[in-house]
């Protein structure tokens, strides 16, 4: 975990007995599921900041029911063989990023998010995994040392240009992935009265695009269970009238799934 740095005063995190610390002194304990908190307080904007428990436990449901086993798959196949560190920003309940440390075994893998929920749950079922580390941490303040990433990929999560571009090594590569315009466009219909195009990600300032790529399929849920984990792991959960979700758990789910991945260089 040499890449770790302090996000308090930016120097180099060390492993102890405890967990980690810096020069400094600033300490930062394992938590008993094996993660590390680096959000100091002042940098949380609410008491528990990102996603909710309960709508990480649906995705975790619903991704473990394998309908985003493709675009794990495809994103598996697009990280170089020659990574020796990775970061996925906004990894939630460890889904992906546990795929893609399945994929590179080498590899030194790091998974932040700023929803503690999420990375609680992520670090309970990567402690056989001794190159995988999660941290409770924000994407606009990473707590990497700079030019210390090979690969950073970012999944429906948001970041700042200016980390990404610090964090990640002289041409070394990110990936981001979005919803493409038809993702869900069935359901969508049914609760928007307008249905908007999903807004595809602008080019960060400092990298240029060296591939794109489009995945989709076809969706199709007929347990009433996984078709809840779905609605609860969505926006779509704070929109629903009750009535509009009894119908759609009522029958079977059919609709698109679409993604839009870019991968750029860093200049």
């Amino acid at each position: 975990m040499k890449d770790l740095r302090c996000p308090l005063c930016c120097q180099p995190l060390l492993q102890n007995t405890q967990g980690l610390a810096c020069a400094n002194r600033h300490q930062f304990d394992r938590a008993k599921e094996g993660y590390f908190n680096l959000l100091p307080v002042q940098n949380k904007h609410s008491r528990e900041p990102g996603d909710a428990k309960e709508q990480l436990q649906a995705r975790r449901q619903f991704l473990q029911a394998g309908f985003f086993d493709p675009l794990k798959m495809r994103l598996q196949e697009l990280l170089p063989a020659t990574t020796s560190t990775l970061l996925d920003i906004g990894c939630g309940e460890g889904y992906f990023t546990a795929g893609f440390s399945d994929a590179l075994p080498q590899a030194q893998i790091y998974g932040i998010d700023i929803a503690k929920a999420g990375v609680r749950l992520a670090a309970k079922t990567a402690k056989d995994k001794t190159g995988l580390t999660y941290c409770v941490a924000s994407s606009f303040d990473l707590p990497l040392a700079d030019n210390s990433m090979d690969v950073v990929t970012r999944i429906y999560a948001p970041s700042k240009d200016a980390e990404l571009c610090r964090v990640i090594k002289p041409g070394g590569k990110l990936v981001i992935v979005a919803p493409g315009e038809n993702h869900l466009l069935g359901l969508r219909a049914r609760i928007y009265k307008e249905v908007r195009p999903h807004p595809q990600p602008m080019t960060p300032e400092g990298f240029a695009v060296v591939e794109h790529h489009r995945l989709g399929s076809n969706l199709r849920v007929n347990e009433p269970d996984i078709c809840a984990a779905l609605l609860a792991m969505t926006p779509f959960a704070w929109r629903l009238a009750p009535e509009l979700r009894d119908s759609i758990l009522a029958s079977e789910l059919r609709d698109t799934l679409d993604f839009t991945i870019n991968v750029y260089s860093k200049n």
